[in-house]
C-alpha cells in the first residue's frame, strides 16, 4: 500500500498538519479507537489552545530549548492561530489570564474541525493501527509495519504523558533504533512529591499568588495542596526542572504581613495568624501543629522562638522532593527526540531526508496555559510546508 504521507499519530500536532496539508495520498495512523483523545483531555476538556500577548513572550516558557523554537513560534504565532480557527468558524475567547479557548469551551468542536479539513485535504484515518516498525529504505522512501509504503513519514506520535490516550512512548524505542539522539524523557508539568509530606488532609486548599522555588528557578503563581502532592501552575511549570533530592522552597504569602503578636492578644493562634494572613485556618492549624503549637493556644502565649518558626514556615517551606507523580498524570514529556536531529524551520530530519518530527515527541515542553498546544500547532504547521 502506497501513500504521498503517512502520518504516524492523530493527535493535535498530526491532525493540525493534515488540516494544513492538501494530498492526494496521505494516511493518519492512530493506534487508539479513535483520534485527539489526549486533545479532548486539555485544558480539563474546555481546549486552551493557545496564550494571547505577544509571541516573543512566549520564549520563556518553554525552558532551556525556547529560544531554538523562536523561529517555528514566529513563522506559525498564536495570532496565526486564531486566525486559523476563526476563519473556519470557531469563535475564540482569551481570558483575563491570558488563557485562550474557543468559545464554546469544548474541545471536541476542535477535533471535529481538524478531522473535517483532514479530510477535505485528502487524508484517510486508520485507527487501532500502532505502529511497531519503521524502516528506510535505500531509495529514500520508508516502510511501516512492513505493509505501507511512503516518500514521507510525520512523526506526531506524542510523548509519554496520559499514556491511556496512545501517548506511551512506544514511539521512541523506533527512532532510536534509527540512530535518533533521545533526551531521556521525564513527566513534565506533573505534581511534585516531597519527602514528609504534610497536608494530606488539605486537599483543595490554593494559594493564589505563591512564591514556589526549586533548585534556584522561581516563580510566582498559583500553588495547590492535594490530598499526595504540590500541584498548580507553579508547581507544574517548575516540575521539569526536579528531581529526587532537589530542593522546594514555598513562600505562601504574596506579600509579606506583620505576623508578630502584640501584647495582650487574646485570640487563638489559629484564629490570629488566619486573621492576618488571610490563610485558611484549617492551613494555619496544620503549619502551628507543625511548629509544635496548639492551635487553641492563645497567641499571646507564644514565644518570641515560636512566632519565629511559624513565620518560617509561611515564608520559607522548605522540603526535598522525592518525585514527581509519573506519567500517568503529567500533562507534558520533558525530553525526547533531541532537537539537534531536525531543521528546526522545517521539522525535517538532518539525517533521514523525508522523516519529519512535530510536536511531544521533540525534547520540548512548554509551561501550562495553551503554550504546549501552540507548539504543536507551530511545528505542525511548518512542517506542512514541505
Amino acid at each position: 500500500m502506497k501513500y504521498e504521507h503517512i502520518l504516524i499519530g492523530g493527535g493535535a500536532a498530526g491532525l493540525y498538519f493534515a488540516a494544513n496539508r492538501n494530498t492526494g495520498a496521505g494516511l493518519i495512523l492512530e493506534k487508539k479507537h479513535a483520534p485527539g483523545q489526549k486533545l479532548l483531555l486539555s485544558g480539563s476538556g474546555q481546549c486552551n489552545l493557545t496564550h494571547g500577548g505577544s509571541i516573543k513572550a512566549f520564549i520563556g516558557h518553554y525552558g532551556a530549548n525556547g529560544p531554538r523554537i523562536r523561529s517555528a513560534l514566529y513563522r506559525a504565532s498564536n495570532l496565526t492561530l486564531m486566525r486559523f480557527f476563526q476563519e473556519h468558524g470557531i469563535r475564540l475567547i482569551e481570558r483575563p489570564d491570558g488563557k485562550v479557548f474557543p468559545e464554546s469551551m469544548d474541545a471536541d468542536q476542535i477535533l471535529q474541525l481538524l478531522l473535517k479539513l483532514s479530510r477535505q485535504n485528502g487524508w484517510k484515518l486508520r485507527t487501532n493501527c500502532p505502529v511497531t516498525s519503521l524502516l528506510p529504505r535505500a531509495d529514500g522512501t520508508f516502510l511501516i509495519n512492513g505493509t505501507y509504503e511512503t516518500e514521507k513519514v510525520i512523526i506526531a506520535a506524542g510523548g509519554c504523558s496520559y499514556p491511556s490516550t496512545g501517548s506511551d512512548g512506544s514511539i521512541f524505542p523506533l527512532l532510536e533504533k534509527l540512530g535518533l539522539k533521545l533526551v531521556q524523557p521525564r513527566p513534565a508539568l506533573v505534581p511534585l512529591t516531597v519527602q514528609h509530606y504534610p497536608y494530606s488532609c488539605l486537599s483543595g486548599i490554593s494559594f493564589q499568588n505563591a512564591r514556589v522555588q526549586v533548585d534556584g528557578h522561581k516563580l510566582a503563581d498559583g500553588l495547590l495542596l492535594t490530598h499526595s502532592s504540590f500541584s498548580g501552575p507553579a508547581a507544574l511549570n517548575l516540575s521539569r526542572y526536579a528531581k529526587p533530592g532537589s530542593t522546594l522552597t514555598i513562600c505562601y504569602l504574596p506579600e509579606k504581613p506583620r505576623l508578630s503578636v502584640p501584647p495582650g492578644e487574646n485570640r487563638q493562634a489559629a484564629t490570629f495568624f488566619a486573621d492576618c494572613t488571610k490563610l485558611p485556618k484549617r492551613f494555619i492549624s496544620t503549619i502551628l501543629q507543625r511548629a509544635g503549637i496548639a492551635p487553641s493556644a492563645k497567641a499571646s502565649s507564644l514565644t518570641g522562638k515560636q512566632q519565629k518558626t511559624v513565620e518560617s514556615l509561611l515564608t520559607c517551606d522548605t522540603f526535598s522532593v522525592s518525585g514527581t507523580s509519573g506519567f500517568g498524570s503529567a500533562m507534558a514529556t520533558s525530553g525526547g527526540v533531541s532537537l539537534d536531529e531536525v531543521d528546526l524551520k522545517t521539522f525535517e530530519s538532518k539525517k533521514y531526508p523525508g522523516l519529519y518530527i512535530i510536536g511531544e515527541t521533540l525534547d520540548i515542553d512548554g509551561d501550562t496555559g495553551g503554550y504546549n498546544l501552540q507548539f504543536a500547532f507551530s511545528s505542525a504547521c511548518c512542517a506542512a510546508k514541505l
